[in-house]
């Protein structure tokens, strides 16, 4: 008989207790495993190499060449020279030879801020108004998620049309107040209106995030506080607030990462003029533009790598322990 387990110690007059040997979690899962089918076993391994066969493909090797172009004068131009310059690039980013690189730091930091406190802001509100099951409720959530489904270029010329400076409605309406603009012209109103276009194509997707979080919060909850007299913001701020955590940090980083990594929305609307040059746009105008500098441009896009990874990893664990805080 195979030995279950070795006894252990106990004082006089009392049973012995067996300490069974635990299967480690690898073992358990491969036993699990092993019950499956051939079959099933060869379409669950081949789905999981063909995923990770993309994954290197299309995410690691283009992100290796990136960096190994970084270090490279390469132009792209057909049979001009290509020669290692080291840390070159990197080093003229913060010189007069790379300009705006500093100011697209600047730019980006407005942009993935007003983006991810507007977008957030106005998710809560119509999740909390379009949560109930019904029709008008389910149609009118169905037409603040529609905008993701539009391409980018789609939306870029949506707005373009709607916003331009000669003949548009918005251009009208401003006529009739006695205002003049240049819209997406205009160093003062580009910005803003551009975070108002990245808001609107992404806030459906925050808004049902929301919604999901808000249905897994128990009226029993909500009766209670009914009970005790708790008025509508207090019930939001002690109760629906504190239990939507888990949705906010997904939200948040989100909006975080995506915005930081935006460029071919702005490409569209501004590419990058009247103080919309963001890092993003930045590394897309240096790589492809006129003077066309791959080197200096993957630079560019790995110093966007470093800050993307140096905002999110702490803002997650920021957002972690406030979920812990708050939850318990």
């Amino acid at each position: 008989m195979a030995d279950i387990g070795r006894p252990l110690s106990a004082p006089r007059g009392r049973r012995t207790v067996w300490a069974v040997p635990r299967r480690s979690r690898v073992t358990r899962e491969s036993s699990l495993a092993r019950l499956m089918p051939r079959s099933s076993r060869f379409w669950m391994w081949g789905g999981i190499s063909v995923g990770l066969a993309f994954y290197v493909l299309f995410g690691i090797v283009p992100t290796v060449a990136n960096l190994i172009v970084s270090f490279t004068n390469y132009s792209g131009f057909p049979g001009s020279p290509t020669s290692f310059v080291g840390f070159s690039n990197y080093s003229l980013l913060f010189t007069s030879q790379a300009p705006g690189f500093v100011s697209s730091i600047e730019a980006t930091l407005i942009f993935v801020v007003g983006v991810t406190v507007v977008q957030n802001a106005i998710a809560v509100a119509l999740a909390h108004r379009l949560q109930r099951d019904g029709k008008t409720a389910s149609v009118l959530r169905l037409l603040a998620f529609f905008p993701i489904v539009l391409g980018v270029t789609v939306v870029g010329i949506v707005f373009l049309l709607l916003f331009d400076p000669v003949s548009s409605p918005a251009q009208a309406i401003f006529n009739a107040l006695g205002i003049q603009s240049a819209f997406f012209g205009s160093s003062n109103v580009a910005m803003p209106l551009v975070i108002m276009v990245q808001v609107w194509q992404n806030l459906g997707f925050t808004m049902i995030v929301f919604i999901g979080a808000l249905k897994t919060i128990p009226q029993s909850i909500y009766e209670a506080a009914a009970l005790d007299g708790v008025t509508s913001w207090q019930r939001f701020r002690s109760i629906t607030w504190p239990m939507m955590a888990p949705a906010v940090s997904v939200n948040v980083l989100f909006a975080v990462v995506g915005s930081l990594t935006t460029y071919n929305l702005i490409y569209i609307l501004t590419d990058g003029a009247f103080g919309t040059n963001t890092l993003g746009m930045f590394a897309f105008n240096t790589a492809f533009g006129s003077s066309a500098d791959l080197g200096l441009g993957a630079a560019v896009t790995m110093a966007l790598f470093v800050v993307a990874v140096a905002v999110a990893i702490p803002l997650a664990a920021l957002l972690r322990s406030r979920e812990r805080r708050l939850l318990g």
